[in-house]
C-alpha cells in the first residue's frame, strides 16, 4: 500500500487532463490514457469511482473546482491515499503493525465506500 500510494501521488502530478477530458502523460500529451473502467468501455455507464483519475490530478494540480466536479468524493479519497504514507511508515517501522487497531481502517474503508456509492446515486438521481 505505501508503494501504491506513493505511485499514485506520483502519477497525479505528472499526469495532465486533456481538453477531451482525457488524462495523459504531461510530456506527451498527444497520447491519452485508454479508459481502464470496464462499466463505462462495456456499457457505457459510469461507476461510483469514475472520475477518480482525473480527480486526484487537478487536485495534485490544485484545481478544486474541477477535481470536485469529476468526483465529489475524490477529494475524500485523495486524502485517504496521502495519509497511508505516514500510516504504513509508523506500521513498518514500529513494533504495532496496525497502529490504530482494527476498528479505525475498517471505519474509515467503510466510509469511503459509502462516499463513493452515495455519490454515485447522488449522480443518477441527478443531483
Amino acid at each position: 500500500m505505501l508503494v501504491l500510494s506513493c505511485a499514485i501521488i506520483v502519477f497525479s502530478f505528472v499526469l495532465i487532463v486533456r481538453s477531451d477530458d482525457h488524462a495523459a502523460f504531461a510530456l506527451l500529451p498527444n497520447w491519452p490514457i485508454p479508459s481502464t473502467c470496464p462499466s463505462q468501455v462495456i456499457f457505457h455507464v459510469d461507476c461510483p469511482g469514475c472520475g477518480l483519475t482525473r480527480s486526484f490530478i487537478f487536485l495534485a494540480h490544485g484545481d478544486w473546482h474541477n477535481a470536485f466536479v469529476r468526483n465529489r468524493a475524490g477529494w475524500l479519497l485523495a486524502l485517504a491515499v496521502v495519509l497511508q504514507i505516514p500510516y504504513r511508515l509508523i506500521a513498518l517501522c514500529g513494533r504495532n503493525r496496525q497502529p490504530l487497531g482494527q476498528r479505525v481502517p475498517k471505519l474509515f474503508g467503510t466510509v469511503l465506500i459509502v462516499a463513493l456509492i452515495g455519490n454515485w446515486v447522488l449522480l443518477r438521481l441527478g443531483l
